[in-house]
């Protein structure tokens, strides 16, 4: 009976031991990459075209002739300092304002860290901003002549 005492002994111990390193490796790793590491943004892309002067406020719109790019699920990315894609999103339904037709979008899992982001809708070219501008959210980009 001792002798099975010390093996169950031994096989608990050995359990303890296995567990405890598997704990301290998984902490270890949660350090590396901690809850809260990713963020995101919020913003706007307005068309500013009189083609849409004659919808009322608030009315659904999408972008025409060489804005026809610019509608709902049009795609938002961003980019870290070294020029990686970081997260994306895409455009939400345009609505009708004062100032044209404006998408609003929303993008989540930016990870922090970069020394600037550039967020770019479709291949309309990107605003540069730092981590916090982004936190803030905010971001406002404005196509058209008008």
């Amino acid at each position: 009976m001792p002798r099975l005492a010390v093996l169950v002994v031994g096989v608990l111990l050995g359990a303890a031991v296995t567990g405890g390193c598997w704990l301290a490796v998984s902490l270890a790793d949660g350090d590396a990459s901690p809850a809260g590491e990713a963020f995101g943004t919020r913003g706007t892309l307005t068309l500013a075209d009189s083609s849409f002067s004659l919808l009322a406020e608030g009315e659904d719109c999408i972008g025409l002739d060489g804005y026809s790019d610019i509608q709902r699920g049009a795609q938002v990315n961003v980019t870290g300092a070294d020029g990686t894609l970081v997260a994306t999103g895409e455009l939400e339904g345009g609505k009708k304002t004062a100032l044209g037709c404006e998408f609003p979008f929303a993008i989540e899992g930016i990870p922090q860290g970069s020394k600037f982001y550039t967020v770019e809708v479709s291949h309309r070219g990107g605003l540069t901003q730092t981590e916090d501008e982004l936190r803030s959210g905010g971001l406002a980009f404005t196509l058209g002549n008008d």
